[in-house]
């Protein structure tokens, strides 16, 4: 299997790597290394889990660090960036199951069903242990696939391609979308802060009020301010770039 690999350009706005309580961009192994010790790797924004793919490169590991202490946990992967390729969305769609699905389905999918459908006062604890087991299963799977069952994805290299079908294209979009979820993730947080306002305050609405206040009922609502202000912020945000990079 050979992939298409494009020379990075003279000003190639290349990913700075690292993150920060949890918030920032990794790279995620989509093939294993080569002979020459290079493969192909997909640059994510992080929230904890990945969000947004930014990118897609060929990359080759070029130092490892640990500055582990008794109280922290401090590791270093410093990668060389050789060229860059086309976002396969089969490998995005695939890390989004592994992360969004699996992973939540295990470590808690069994807890809640034991709390659920269990009647016994140990139901939190069976699931958990039967949690960790699977846990284990998976780790272990995801180990021997990365290490062994991965495959080597050969370089093709190619020309940069007119209108951005070499992924630049979508990398603006993906810079865009990045800070789109940004600015909505301190949507949410500020939709935390009036939330616990409004409840201080007594404004939370609640079907026993006597005379509902529209106003209160739609925008004071959880739903709007967890949910709804996100989503409005980072559309927002959005489409405020998007006009500014059309002109």
């Amino acid at each position: 299997m050979a992939d298409p690999l494009y020379p990075l350009a003279p000003d190639e706005d290349l990913p700075d790597l690292g993150t920060y309580n949890a918030i920032g961009t990794m790279l995620l192994p989509n093939s294993r290394a080569d002979g020459s010790g290079g493969f192909f790797a997909t640059c994510w924004f992080m929230v904890i889990l990945p969000v947004v793919p930014l990118g897609r490169y060929y990359v080759r590991q070029t130092g490892y660090s640990d500055e582990s202490g008794l109280l922290s946990i401090r590791t270093t992967t410093r990668y060389e960036i050789v060229g860059r390729s086309r976002v396969r969305w089969i490998e995005v769609v695939r890390t989004c199951l592994v992360w969004w699905i699996v992973m939540p389905a295990v470590f808690v999918g069994p807890s809640v069903a034991a709390a659920v459908g269990w009647e016994d006062e140990n139901a939190g604890l069976y699931g958990m242990f039967v949690s960790v087991g699977l846990a284990f299963l998976l780790f272990t799977l995801l180990f021997f696939y990365g290490k062994y069952w991965r495959p080597v994805r050969e370089v093709r290299w190619a020309e940069a391609a007119a209108g951005g079908t070499d992924g630049r294209r979508w990398q603006g979009f993906a810079s865009m979308l990045q800070l789109a979820v940004l600015i909505g993730l301190l949507g949410f947080f500020a939709g935390v802060v009036i939330l616990f306002i409004a409840m201080a305050m007594g404004e939370l609405p609640t079907n026993l009020d006597p005379e509902p206040n529209p106003y209160v009922h739609t925008l004071l609502h959880p739903a709007t301010l967890l949910a709804g202000l996100p989503v409005v912020t980072g559309m927002v945000t959005l489409a405020i770039l998007a006009s500014r990079r059309r002109r």
